[in-house]
């Protein structure tokens, strides 16, 4: 595969990641013409050349880093300074923060905190909540990251330190990126470059332009991403960073690749090659040789493939890059066995094999055994083809599986950070009332005491007064009208919020109850299998097997459908519409279920126009029709029937209806209600003792919402059931 662009991520890191204490870290040569000037030392100045020695020692040695931060500490309690006690508990928490130890780090930034907040400086009040912002980020509380990082800006912006500012928004940005919030951390992107271009801070606008174009390109928008990329290029041009064209260019030669103009991409490629090579950085080389081999292969160029191939090899091997090398060596197998070089290819993967243990990136590990599957199965070597095959399957189980957890802590976490959000706007809402009525307050006693002091002019006096306090309580009118509108929609939001709450509980529920049952299945049939094989007559194992089979398809179709609809939930689901007939596709899912249908003799009949033309996601509508003839199927009695009608609705006009028609054993009319709810939604065992996930109808109702459809159902206990939904007519 193509390498990831690691190379961006160190450099971003490099900028905004360091702790802000307003100093640099002091060259070894002055450590000792520090500690000359501690000997004749007192108060403040001691103080801060303590904090100075902490800091030398941060990378070198943070034992030393400690004691010398406990030492200012000492002194500065002695000064009795509150300025010198911040500064020497944030070089505290520093000191800390550089051993790794975050909680002990947060404490003496806390400390930190309060003496600035005494002392009044707003720039190192900003420094110690931007520190807060980096520890909670260490520990995972992103919702205390996002607000501490939010009230640093705001107390760079009283200091006049715009680029901090624009710092801090950055690292809003990155943290709504982490929980995979890609359209919040472009807003606070945004916001930085806007900081930064109203106050022309050039050294900051290049790296900002490619995190913008890197969170398009996580968001598929090519153009965008390559418009972006091309003004950070245009920035690194113009301050002649050698290390950020080399940036830009592979960036560039990305986008191109993803968007097919392949002869343009090797250009980029190799002007990045070219840039890299300057600056001597290895993972750059390694990078670019990599994407060139990479696009010399799907071109069929597989001679230059492998020769770029083998060079990014070689560097990563000489600089220890394992992962990077684990992936070249898998470029290069799936190469050869392009070419039918099967010996080749297999000398290339007994090198990956050994390599394994070592490898951290579980992707990684699956290509490789797929290659050794697609391997031995071209040299007809079928049962060591399964064997590997089973293990890439395996590996394909724990992505999923790490995907679906990350999925659900995504969710918690971005529920956690926008009930902060709304905690914040509301607190802003109630001191600006507060400040309004303190205002007209103020303004009353300003009218008793022009009453006492203008008693000969009491007419004026008078229409004045009049006049200020008309003017007063429309404001006040004005605020409790927007006070309650802002109500109003925090209440929405908390209903949403109990919704989502609601939807993580389902969640939660669904792993805990239904995983259990096929787990336990497959767990005991397979150990008595395994203990009494022998013993066992074949019918037997044949049901053993059976039983295991069908709990692993359960499991499957369960994992299935909680992954698309965690999708759906997260908006990581691209809904693409297009035109498209629905007959051939109704059929198409006919067909794909044909064999369980045949299972219990039911007969599945299609009466659908074949003129029908629908403007909708082709991929979304398959699975509709799919959970919908799957629901039928399960709910229809042996030898029952079947009828899936598609046509222009009478009801709804431009919109093409479908209507999937049973003679199954029917709903409650009290299930009828909840059938497509969060909260309401259920699995029972079908007419033959399937089992479902219960979310199949949620799917439906979530596919059908999103193509601009709607979704009902009539039916009724022992009468069948018939489920309708609509999608726009092309």
């Amino acid at each position: 595969m193509r390498s990831n662009n690691i190379k961006i991520l160190l450099n971003l890191i490099v900028i905004f990641y360091l702790p802000i204490a307003g100093f640099t870290q002091q060259p070894s040569s002055s450590i000792d013409s520090l500690r000359l000037k501690l000997n004749n030392a007192k108060g403040i100045e001691k103080v801060n050349i303590l904090i100075d020695i902490s800091k030398y020692y941060w990378d070198v040695n943070p034992d030393s880093s400690v004691i010398f931060a406990e030492k200012s500490l000492k002194e500065a309690k002695a000064d009795g300074s509150d300025d010198a006690i911040g500064d020497a508990y944030n070089a505290l928490g520093n000191a800390y923060s550089s051993k790794y130890q975050n909680e002990t780090a947060l404490n003496y930034y806390l400390k930190s905190l309060e003496f600035r907040k005494l002392n009044g400086n707003p720039l190192k009040i900003g420094n110690s909540y931007h520190n807060l912002g980096l520890v909670y980020r260490e520990l995972k509380q992103f919702n205390l990251a996002v607000s501490s990082h939010t009230k640093a800006a705001d107390y760079y912006e009283k200091a006049k330190r715009y680029d901090l500012q624009s710092i801090s928004y950055n690292r809003i940005a990155s943290l709504y990126n982490q929980i995979n919030d890609k359209n919040k951390a472009l807003e606070y992107a945004f916001k930085a470059l806007n900081i930064v271009n109203e106050n022309n801070i050039d050294e900051l606008k290049a790296n900002l332009y490619n995190l913008i174009g890197s969170l398009n390109r996580d968001l598929k928008n090519l153009e965008l991403a390559e418009k972006y990329y091309t003004l950070a290029f245009k920035e690194w041009e113009k301050s002649k960073n050698i290390s950020g064209l080399s940036t830009a260019y592979n960036n560039l030669g990305i986008i191109l690749d993803e968007k097919g103009d392949l002869q343009k991409a090797l250009e980029y490629y190799t002007k990045s090659l070219e840039f890299a090579t300057q600056q001597r950085d290895s993972s750059g080389i390694a990078t670019a040789y990599n994407n060139i081999g990479f696009l010399y292969a799907r071109i069929k160029q597989f001679d230059k493939a492998l020769m770029s191939y083998q060079k990014s090899y070689e560097i990563s091997v000489k600089t220890n890059g394992v992962d990077a090398a684990h992936n070249t060596l898998n470029n290069i197998a799936s190469t050869y066995l392009k070419q039918n070089n099967l010996e080749k290819a297999s000398e290339a993967l007994n090198k990956a094999l050994r390599n394994i243990p070592n490898v951290v990136d579980q992707a990684y590990k699956q290509e490789t055994y797929q290659l050794l599957s697609d391997l031995y199965s071209k040299k007809g070597d079928y049962r060591n083809a399964y064997h590997y095959k089973c293990i890439e399957l395996a590996y394909a189980d724990t992505l999923y599986t790490q995907q679906r957890l990350s999925s659900i802590a995504e969710m918690q976490a971005r529920y956690e950070t926008e009930t902060k959000e709304k905690e914040i706007e509301l607190l802003k809402k109630d001191v600006e009332l507060k400040e309004l009525q303190f205002q007209k307050q103020r303004s009353v006693q300003q009218v008793l005491i022009s009453l006492t002091l203008l008693l000969l002019a009491i007419f004026f006096g008078t229409s004045l007064i009049l006049t200020i306090i008309r003017k007063k309580n429309k404001q006040l009118a004005d605020k409790n009208t927007e006070l309650f509108e802002i109500n109003k929609k925090l209440k929405e939001s908390e209903k949403n919020l109990s919704e989502l709450n609601a939807t993580k509980d389902k969640l939660f529920s669904i792993i805990a109850h239904d995983l259990k049952n096929p787990f336990n299945a497959l767990i005991g049939f397979s150990d008595i299998l395994e203990r009494n094989f022998n013993h066992l007559t074949d019918n037997e194992k044949k049901e053993y097997i059976s039983v295991i089979s069908e709990s692993a398809q359960n499991l499957y179709k369960l994992l299935d459908n909680l992954l698309q609809w965690t999708r759906a939930q997260t908006g990581s689901i691209n809904y693409i519409p297009e035109k498209f007939k629905l007959e051939p596709l109704i059929k198409q899912e006919v067909v794909n279920l044909n064999a369980n249908a045949e299972k219990k003799r039911i007969n599945v009949s299609v009466n659908a126009s074949t003129s029908i033309s629908v403007y909708a996601d082709k991929n979304s509508i398959a699975t509709v029709i799919r959970n919908l003839l799957s629901n039928a199927i399960k709910f229809t009695d042996i030898g029952g029937t079947i009828e899936i009608i598609a046509s222009e609705s009478k009801d709804y006009p431009k919109m093409a209806e479908v209507v999937v028609k049973d003679s199954g054993v029917g709903i409650d009319q009290d299930d009828l209600e909840r059938i497509f709810l969060i909260d309401g939604s259920y699995s029972t065992k079908g007419t033959a003792n399937e089992t479902g996930t219960g979310l199949g109808l949620l799917l439906c109702h979530e596919f059908v919402t999103k193509n601009n459809g709607k979704i009902w159902v009539n039916s009724s206990k022992g009468s069948g059931s018939e489920f309708h939904f609509t999608i726009p007519l092309a």
